[in-house]
């Protein structure tokens, strides 16, 4: 799956690790600037408002997909998931009242109680579904869909 000697995976793994290098890859230099900038605007505006990352929760289906969402802007989501929960960590342990648990409620209940927390969490959520989109946008691009 590839046009012109490009790799549509390389393309798509690229545009995962960092907003906008998929299309810096394909030659579209002008576009992957532009991306960069939108994503990363957004994804700092998230930071700055105090988002919170989600978590993965087995009593509350739809935090998989704000995970996800999280996932999709790369590797700069690990900022966010330091931010809100000062490591690593993409699921509540099943075990709800563990102490790993509750140190990870209190955190994000922490970054809750901040005035600009849905500001800051809509703008982290929507950093990553822009980079879902730039990542099947540089994948067309590569399988000689789009131009």
């Amino acid at each position: 799956m590839s046009s012109g000697g490009v790799s549509a995976v390389m393309s798509c793994v690229l545009a995962w690790l960092l907003p906008g290098a998929g299309h810096f890859y394909l030659g579209k230099r002008r576009r992957a600037a532009v991306f960069f900038s939108v994503v990363l605007a957004t994804f700092l505006l998230g930071i700055l408002n105090g988002g919170h990352a989600y978590l993965a929760d087995r009593q509350q289906p739809l935090t998989y997909l704000g995970t996800l969402a999280n996932i999709a802007v790369g590797p700069l989501e690990f900022l966010s998931r330091r931010a809100t929960y000062h490591r690593l960590v993409y699921a509540l342990p099943a075990d709800e009242n563990s102490p790993e648990a509750q140190v990870l409620l209190t955190a994000m209940r922490d970054k809750v109680k901040v005035v600009t927390d849905e500001y800051g969490t809509t703008y982290l959520l929507t950093a990553g579904l822009m980079n879902m989109l730039l990542i099947l946008d540089a994948f067309d691009i590569a399988v000689g869909r789009k131009s």
